[in-house]
């Protein structure tokens, strides 16, 4: 679908759903992604890569930094 009309109307109709949904908050911007029908498969890949190589210990509690 990389380049077809219908990725135009498909974030109008995305943009205006979330337009009736979000209020006393700035809208979000919302853009097609910039690599295309890829983006989806590489954010899951990287996903993957984080949570087999993560090493930090389950049962230890999270560090919260402010």
């Amino acid at each position: 679908m990389a380049g077809s009309p219908r990725r135009g109307n498909l974030v109008h109709t995305l943009r205006e759903a979330v337009r009736r949904r979000v209020t006393f908050q700035k809208l979000p911007s919302l853009v097609p992604a910039a690599l295309g029908d890829s983006a989806g498969c590489l954010g899951a890949g990287l996903l993957a890569l984080d949570l087999l190589t993560d090493t930090t210990d389950p049962s230890s509690p999270s560090e919260v930094t402010t």
